[in-house]
């Protein structure tokens, strides 16, 4: 009798575990989906503007901005995978030298992309430090690089 209660618990607990693993994996599809709609929608826009520079290390990157659809894309090509949880932070730059936090990479993989968090309104740049693990206000590290913004 113990032996089947012992087995009806362990049914049970993977059964909740599995419930909850599928929960995550379809929660995870439908952001992949939202971000690969979100980035669609800013690279089709009749005004996206293709700015591109590259970073340290010979990184490619580019920043598509769609002004009527307040957003912006950032792609790089080649970002490598960093160590101890720090990751990539991104950043809109005003022409006045204020930076604000516009996203997270993690690097490592053939091609990053995201669309960035807020308007790029006033930004003139973006552009991408090394931070700790879940970013910073502010930068921490001396930038990667820039891409310029301009008109």
């Amino acid at each position: 009798l113990a032996a089947s209660a012992a087995l009806g618990a362990l049914a049970v607990h993977q059964h909740v575990e599995t419930d909850e693993l599928r929960t995550q994996a379809v929660r995870a599809e439908r952001q992949t989906h939202a971000d690969g709609t979100a980035i669609t929608e800013v690279l089709t826009a009749s005004d996206a503007v293709v700015h591109t520079a590259t970073l340290a290390g010979g990184t490619p990157a580019a920043v598509v901005v769609s002004r009527s659809e307040e957003r912006a894309v950032f792609a790089a090509h080649g970002l490598p995978a960093l160590t101890g949880g720090r990751v990539y932070e991104l950043w809109y730059a005003a022409a006045a030298g204020d930076r604000r936090p516009a996203g997270l990479l993690t690097g490592g993989t053939a091609s990053d992309s995201r669309v960035l968090e807020g308007p790029p309104a006033d930004a003139v740049a973006v552009g991408i430090t090394v931070e700790p693990p879940g970013g910073s206000p502010q930068p921490t590290t001396r930038p990667l690089g820039a891409v310029p913004l301009a008109a």
